[in-house]
This record gives C-alpha cells, sequence and structure tokens, in this order.
C-alpha cells in the first residue's frame, strides 16, 4: 500500500468517524451523553475550585523565605 493510498484510507476514516460522531450527538441517546459528559466536568471543575488547599504551597514559600535568609546570613549578603 502505498502513502497516498494509506492517506486517502486514512482521511476517508477520520471523515466517516466525524459523521458518525455528528449523527450519534445528534441522537436522543446521543444528547443524553453529551448532557451528561458536560454535567460531570462541571462537577469536576466546581469540587477542584471548593478543594484548592493552598496550606502546602504557603509552607513551602515560608520554607522557602527562611532558607534564603539563612543563606544570607552565612553568607553575609
Amino acid at each position: 500500500m502505498s502513502a497516498t493510498s494509506k492517506s486517502i484510507f486514512s482521511f476517508l476514516a477520520g471523515a466517516a468517524t466525524v459523521v458518525a460522531a455528528g449523527a450519534f450527538l445528534s441522537s436522543k441517546n446521543g444528547k443524553k451523553v453529551k448532557k451528561n459528559v458536560v454535567n460531570r466536568l462541571r462537577n469536576i471543575k466546581k469540587e477542584t475550585q471548593e478543594n484548592i488547599n493552598t496550606d502546602w504551597f504557603n509552607d513551602i514559600s515560608d520554607s522557602a523565605l527562611h532558607s534564603a535568609r539563612t543563606f544570607r546570613k552565612k553568607v553575609k549578603l
């Protein structure tokens, strides 16, 4: 199979996939699936925003500042 034949075959397979996905997503079951996926993504985003814990980041930055001050004192800058 030549490179051109592979390219044409890949294009046709991709086009068929797009058409099939479009047909599925426009059907009643496809709309339900799409709605479920969107709702799950919204819930994940909401949970992520609610559960952000910046204490560990503050601890790291405090530790880095302490280390920098200690280094400055030792080097006498």
